[in-house]
């Protein structure tokens, strides 16, 4: 079943470090609408003041800085060290996202769509997609790069810990692409791709 009758709209997923927001710019450089769910998520945090008032009620002051935002880095250190309250954040959250990239895809006139959605199968949601797509990295790679982002080992591992791997994703997923070499590499693939999916679209 098509979910959006008249459009392609493409699930991009992959686990946390493996270059998913990376290939989604590559997708909207070569004309494809491209939607973060991790942006719409920071949106939401920063503008939906029933979302923070739920999160200070739930977890106290300490989820807000000093210019009275909600501290996202302070977030991730309750959710990813406990997990029944990343359950509950993405309860509040998941909706509102899934809502929200819905109606952009929905309200645009515009065909081509690339969804960046890092919890698209563990939340199955296949079923919104025409096509998904993974990007692949190896746990080395992963621990790098986060590593590099100044997270500590145990850090970057509970991250890594708190999706699918890699390889699970990759075996669900309709293609995959690998981010295990340059950013040309990636790119290559991303347009092998597309050209690819215009080959088998119907004509006009």
């Amino acid at each position: 079943m098509q979910p959006f009758p008249g459009k392609s709209v493409i699930g991009l997923t992959g686990g946390i470090a493996c270059g998913k927001s990376t290939a989604l710019q590559m997708f909207a450089r070569c004309g494809w609408e491209a939607i973060s769910t991790d942006q719409l998520a920071g949106e939401i945090l920063a503008d939906d003041k029933n979302v923070s008032d739920l999160l200070r009620e739930r977890w106290g002051e300490s989820v807000v800085d000093k210019q009275g935002n909600i501290d996202k880095s302070e977030i991730a250190e309750i959710i990813f060290s406990t997990n029944h309250e990343k359950i509950w954040l993405e309860s509040v959250l998941h909706p509102l996202v899934r809502t929200a990239w819905h109606h952009s895809i929905e309200n645009s006139d515009r065909s081509l769509f690339v969804v960046e959605v890092p919890l698209l199968f563990e939340n199955d949601l296949q079923s919104h997609f025409a096509h998904t797509i993974s990007i692949f990295a190896s746990h080395e790679i992963q621990v790098e790069r986060l590593l590099a982002r100044g997270l500590s080992p145990e850090q970057a591992q509970s991250r890594i810990d708190a999706q699918f791997t890699s390889e699970r994703k990759a075996v669900l997923a309709d293609f995959v692409l690998l981010s295990c070499g340059s950013e040309e590499f990636l790119e290559q693939q991303v347009h092998f791709f597309l050209k690819s999916f215009k080959s088998k679209q119907p004509e006009s």
